[in-house]
């Protein structure tokens, strides 16, 4: 009995010790998003939002890349990991070409303060409807107050 519990006190010391230095932590995990359509203005982007699981290193940097329309490239956007701060909202550019099916990968990083990267989670998202089916003008004219409807665009 008493070199079962002092084997267990030396797996537990051993593994107490795992993760910390120079190995991956993971600092950020994928809490929600999608692909947004906002109707109003008749812009597509891809949402993502990380929620903190472990306070990030000072400097450290919040970013995601997302899939562009067609697969042929990446948009990367970033953010200055803040203190006490424990979700982020990550949005792509608007998007062009979206299609019903076509899956869209995003990758949510997180860098040190010399780029150095410390932490990765991915997931993809899938349009239930091309973009082309959707309004192509906005709905409503942007620089009026009160959202004055574009009538001719309904």
């Amino acid at each position: 009995m008493k070199g079962k519990l002092s084997s267990l006190a030396l797996a537990a010391l051993l593994l107490a010790g795992c993760g910390e230095e120079g190995g991956r932590r993971d600092y950020l995990t994928i809490a929600g998003g999608g692909i947004t359509f906002n109707y109003r203005y008749s812009q597509a982007t891809i949402v993502v939002v990380a929620r903190q699981i472990y306070p990030m290193p000072d400097g450290a940097v919040v970013a995601a890349e997302f899939d562009l329309p067609g697969g042929k490239s990446r948009e990367r956007v970033q953010r200055p990991a803040i203190r006490g701060k424990l979700s982020y909202k990550l949005e792509s550019g608007y998007l062009f070409g979206i299609k019903k099916g076509e899956p869209l990968n995003v990758t949510l990083l997180v860098l040190d303060a010399t780029g150095k990267e410390l932490d990765r989670d991915e997931t993809r998202y899938i349009s239930d409807v091309d973009q082309d089916r959707l309004p192509t003008k906005p709905l409503v004219q942007p620089d009026k107050p009160n959202f004055v409807p574009q009538l001719e665009n309904l």
